[in-house]
């Protein structure tokens, strides 16, 4: 009996994997469901090796491997698609080209591409914008900078930069909450008195500054010497010098998705110089960002989604920062890819006495603020460890939480009353809504902390 059903799931096995069709793959392509493609592809492929000569197969398995980020195992098939009229493979061609750091093969792929289109096509902007993508990796790739990265590590996306060490005198890396911002992160300076962050106003992401004048915060104001224009501006970062800014951008025509940019400030005019963007390997055709510089142990640190399998992590670099950087000659994409970390070592035994120093670095001074917990008329905690009662410590932890959404919920809606401005009509109509249903909630909130502290006071009471 056990032969028989053995017998019987094996043939179902195989009965299912002879159930992929051209016609089924080709539907998750329509879908865009790539990962399912691939496999649907590869399994055709193993079925029925025969299909490696059909164009319409290769132009389908090639564009699903694209669009997975496996551009090197893409290339053939949609070489072999393209030179077979299949006109959209060379699209295909000349992304995979382009993330593979070939700019003028990727420019020659997009280029047969664009005069197969018609003249009115909506494709030939797009096209037109990733060839001048690929003209800034050309003229990126032979003119690389030649910095030591010390190490890199893959990280989840969600919050990375907790993973930054920074030393003390370099600030330090909030996540969002404390001023309503929408990048995930906040840079405080050292002095704990000055913040920069990225919000949403008037359809862009612009970069913002709040100071802290006689222990309050002012309202954000955003900076308008580095103009945003269609833009989205993120993750600043400002040295201990006061005056050179890093941030990204994804502005066009670029290395391709966000690239990180670097500016100063100019004092006398108190506005920034217009930013340059970073060359190789800092930038590249993926998405580079969040820039932040240890100034003790002279070590920068940038994030970056290429060599990473998941848009759920990120790769974070460690670099040795040099005032007055040298460049490497001819092309080089190997160290542009930065295919090995060690290619860019300039000593045998690498730098990880360097790296571990730079790791375990004091961090962020922060003055703690002193603890006043008032229990009743005559008690009062300078401590939480000072409750004698579990469930009043519980309440009161409770409490702290909340405390901490209705401070988020606050600077949020300082945030949108300070956008509501300045924005239009329309904006301010979004706005409105919004602040009347925060402005609600914080009500709510404010109720919720009152009988949250009157319970731990009264929990603690009775312990007593």
């Amino acid at each position: 009996m056990r032969y028989i059903l053995t017998l019987f799931l094996l043939i179902l096995t195989l009965n299912s994997a002879h159930a992929v069709t051209i016609q089924e793959a080709r539907s998750y392509v329509t879908r865009q469901d790539y990962q399912k493609a691939v496999v649907a592809y590869r399994t055709l492929l193993q079925q029925q090796p025969s299909l490696a000569k059909n164009p319409d197969f290769n132009k389908f398995y090639g564009q699903s491997l694209c669009m997975t980020g496996a551009y090197r195992e893409s290339v053939p098939y949609l070489e072999f698609g393209a030179k077979h009229g299949k006109s959209g493979a060379w699209w295909y061609l000349g992304i995979s080209r382009q993330h593979l750091y070939e700019f003028a093969g990727a420019i020659e792929a997009l280029e047969k591409y664009k005069a197969l289109l018609s003249k009115n096509s909506t494709w030939i902007p797009r096209t037109d914008s990733i060839i001048a993508e690929c003209e800034v990796g050309l003229k990126g790739i032979r003119h690389v900078q030649d910095v030591v990265i010390l190490d890199s590590m893959i990280v989840p996306a969600k919050q990375f930069f907790a993973h930054y060490r920074l030393g003390a005198e370099s600030g330090r890396l909030l996540p969002s909450g404390l001023t309503g911002n929408q990048d995930g992160m906040v840079f405080e300076n050292q002095a704990a008195d000055s913040r920069l962050f990225a919000a949403f106003a008037d359809s862009v992401y612009c970069l913002y500054e709040q100071h802290l004048i006689n222990g309050e915060w002012e309202l954000p104001s955003v900076i308008a010497s580095i103009d945003a224009g269609t833009r989205r501006l993120c993750f600043p970062f400002l040295r201990s010098d006061s005056e050179t800014m890093y941030f990204a951008c994804d502005s066009t025509p670029g290395f391709g998705g966000f690239d990180i940019y670097k500016t100063h400030y100019n004092s006398e005019a108190e506005s920034f110089y217009k930013p340059e963007r970073l060359g190789m390997p800092f930038n590249s055709p993926y998405d580079d960002y969040m820039m932040a510089v240890d100034e003790t142990h002279q070590i920068g640190w940038w994030a970056t989604n290429r060599n990473v399998k998941s848009d759920e992590m990120v790769c974070i670099y460690l670099f040795q920062m040099e005032e007055a950087p040298a460049y490497l000659d001819g092309e080089q994409p190997g160290r542009a890819r930065i295919e090995r970390v060690a290619d860019s070592w300039r000593q045998k035994e690498g730098y990880d006495e360097l790296v571990q120093e730079a790791l375990n670095a004091p961090q962020f001074l922060e003055q703690r603020e002193e603890v006043w917990i008032p229990i009743s008329d005559e008690l009062v905690y300078t401590s939480a460890e000072q409750f004698k009662s579990k469930a009043a410590r519980e309440a009161y932890d409770a409490s702290e939480r909340i405390r901490a959404n209705l401070e988020a919920l606050r600077g949020e809606l300082q945030g949108m009353r300070e956008e509501w401005r300045s924005a239009g009509a329309k904006r301010q109509a979004a706005l409105r809504s919004q602040i009347l249903q925060d402005e609600k909630r914080e009500r709510q909130l404010v109720e919720l902390l009152a009988a949250a502290q009157k319970k731990y006071r009264n929990l603690e009471i009775l312990n007593k």
